[in-house]
């Protein structure tokens, strides 16, 4: 095996290492407000009910309790601290992580003190800011598990979908005493959302793509992912929606009998022209003859803060241009 082969299939195999970090332990949440209609399913944050209390769970099985508010958080999660700063509760974070893509809004996440690196947070740094709670990532959860073994409040924090998104802006709200504007939050970002598709309804973009992580080879992915559920929001067929493996491999055949209008490349692949020359079917393709290829930034698909509606929006402006001239009329 080639150094530079060696390489690429270790920075494929990271990507699918942190989309592949699912459990199959049934969660609901039961009530994400102190209102019932803000009932929703998130299935990586369950709200139970124990002995007159509520608590909030991860499928880890972190536990905390929702009665009180949380005022010295340490904040891996990128997504958690945006949702933080949105609800106006920034003054609750102790501290963060640091990553390769700024965390919003840039100007005041950067003068936050930090426990290290997302991907590596320092423990010890972590316990000297003496947290009332640790809220982390799928990719940090050893770290989370060994500060709950120390006795340290910690959750998980993640999301599938939108409606995870909202559910869990929602419950951050009630941690750090924000329930309204954490509900006010998600109400106007529902409003644009609904905004959107109804314009969609009137004047669909009859578009298909993918979201590409990798270029070699080709991987997409699926519907079961917050990517594809941009997707669906934008109207676009996921051309990898119905295949099975969790992290397909999109294979020349295939490639070529879908006919993609456009694809988008993130994560480990960071040139167009790297998608372009993966494969010499793709320039037969649609996307490939009209150069409806580019690269764009994670987080605005897949990083699970409600700022994603802006991501959506800024995207859909991309896509409408691949659109037919009758197609995706402006909203």
């Amino acid at each position: 095996m080639n150094r530079k082969y060696g390489l690429r299939m270790l920075a494929i195999a990271v990507v699918v290492l942190l989309m592949g970090c699912k459990n199959d332990k049934p969660a609901s949440v039961r009530s994400v407000g102190k209102d019932a209609a803000d009932a929703a399913v998130n299935p990586s944050w369950n709200v139970s009910t124990q002995g007159g209390r509520e608590f909030l769970s991860d499928r880890e099985g972190n536990t905390v309790a929702l009665d009180r508010q949380y005022t010295r958080i340490i904040v891996i999660s990128p997504g958690a601290v945006e949702t933080l700063y949105l609800i106006g509760a920034e003054e609750s974070i102790a501290a963060i992580t640091s990553g390769r893509d700024p965390v919003w809004p840039e100007d005041k996440t950067a003068s936050l003190p930090t426990i290290g690196n997302t991907a590596r947070p320092n423990l010890e740094m972590a316990v000297s800011f003496e947290p009332d709670l640790i809220i982390g990532n799928s990719m940090t959860a050893g770290f989370i598990e060994d500060l709950a073994r120390r006795g340290y409040t910690v959750i998980i924090h993640g999301a599938e979908s939108l409606e995870d998104i909202f559910s869990s802006a929602l419950l951050l709200g009630r941690l750090t005493g924000r329930d309204a504007e954490a509900a006010s939050l998600v109400a106007e970002k529902r409003e644009r959302l609904e905004g959107l598709k109804a314009g969609l309804r009137q004047n669909p973009l009859g578009l298909k793509g993918a979201f590409l992580y990798s270029a070699s080879p080709i991987m997409a992915f699926t519907g079961d992912s917050l990517a594809g559920a941009v997707l669906t929001v934008l109207g676009v067929e996921n051309i990898a929606a119905g295949l099975s493996a969790a992290q397909p491999i999109l294979q020349p055949e295939y490639l070529l009998a879908q006919n993609p209008d456009f694809l988008f490349g993130a994560m480990a692949i960071t040139r167009a022209e790297d998608i372009l020359a993966a494969d010499s079917v793709i320039a037969q393709t649609r996307a490939g003859r009209e150069m409806n290829i580019r690269i764009v930034a994670s987080s605005l698909f897949l990083r699970p803060s409600p700022r994603i509606v802006e991501g959506i929006l800024e995207l859909y402006g991309i896509v409408q241009g691949y659109a037919p001239p009758h197609a995706g009329a402006e909203q």
